[in-house]
């Protein structure tokens, strides 16, 4: 089993079945393209360097949620983000003004493998602040099973061709229920744990991780995994930000505004 967040797909045999469980590949596959505005503003283009690396939600003026494992490999100052932006940013030079992470808080119990804990808040440099920004609401509403939501994200739709910067796209994807996730998936899932999706080879995939899962302005997941982009037999898991806001409120506080 293999995993979102901004093309070429790798296809694994067989018998590496069990690796793909533990790989995270970010992005909306088969999604619809829309603009930041659209969105409220909310999301965040996350970059290690030059390379856009996963989308997160912003909360604050001074804070951002995501996925841990967006924070796995890399020095952690290395990390800036860009808002307000649909198209995937390229104006980056060695002179050019970024807006790094200046402290991330990943959650204690992150493990990636169990699906726990796999969320982070960080504070930025610059505060995220004009027009074409937005902030999301923490999630507070109880989700139902084949409730649609919205997911989003930068990564490639599967359509786009090489050498084309990234755009937003969403896609609206029904939650699934604890039972038949478990079933698809093939192992017992946490308490912390949304599935969404399914269907229609509509997936997350690489440059999705971290992105938001949206009931009208809530952030109510975080993306997590996917099986494999565009394949839809098994349902995408994030990240339930209601089961974590009592951790994000602090850490935010914590951090600082």
């Amino acid at each position: 089993m293999l995993p979102l967040f901004w093309v070429t797909l790798l296809i694994f045999a067989r018998a590496s079945a069990d690796n793909k469980t533990l790989s995270i590949q970010p992005r909306i596959f088969n999604g619809q393209e829309t603009s930041s505005g659209n969105l409220g503003g909310i999301g965040v283009q996350i970059f290690y360097l030059k390379k856009l690396v996963c989308s997160g939600t912003i909360l604050s003026t001074r804070h951002i949620l995501t996925a841990a494992h967006c924070f796995d490999d890399g020095n952690l100052q290395w990390f800036h983000v860009v808002a307000g932006n649909t198209k995937q940013y390229e104006g980056h030079t060695k002179t050019s003004t970024k807006n790094v992470l200046i402290k991330i808080k990943i959650h204690p119990d992150y493990n990636k493998e169990k699906f726990i804990g796999d969320i982070a808040v960080a504070k930025t440099l610059m505060v995220l602040k004009s027009n074409r920004v937005g902030y999301a609401t923490i999630c507070h509403s109880q989700l139902y099973p084949k409730e649609f939501v919205t997911v989003a994200g930068w990564g490639i739709d599967g359509r786009t061709g090489l050498g084309v910067r990234n755009r937003l796209h969403t896609m609206r994807v029904p939650i699934v229920d604890r039972m038949p996730c478990e079933k698809a998936i093939g192992r017992t899932i946490p308490k912390n744990v949304i599935c969404a999706g399914g269907y229609e080879h509509r997936t997350l995939c690489k440059g999705d991780s971290g992105g938001p899962l949206l009931l009208m302005n809530e952030v109510c997941g975080v993306g997590t995994w996917t099986y494999e982009c565009g394949e839809s037999s098994k349902p995408d898991v994030f990240m339930s930000v209601k089961f974590y806001a009592k951790f994000i409120k602090n850490t935010m506080k914590n951090l600082g505004y």
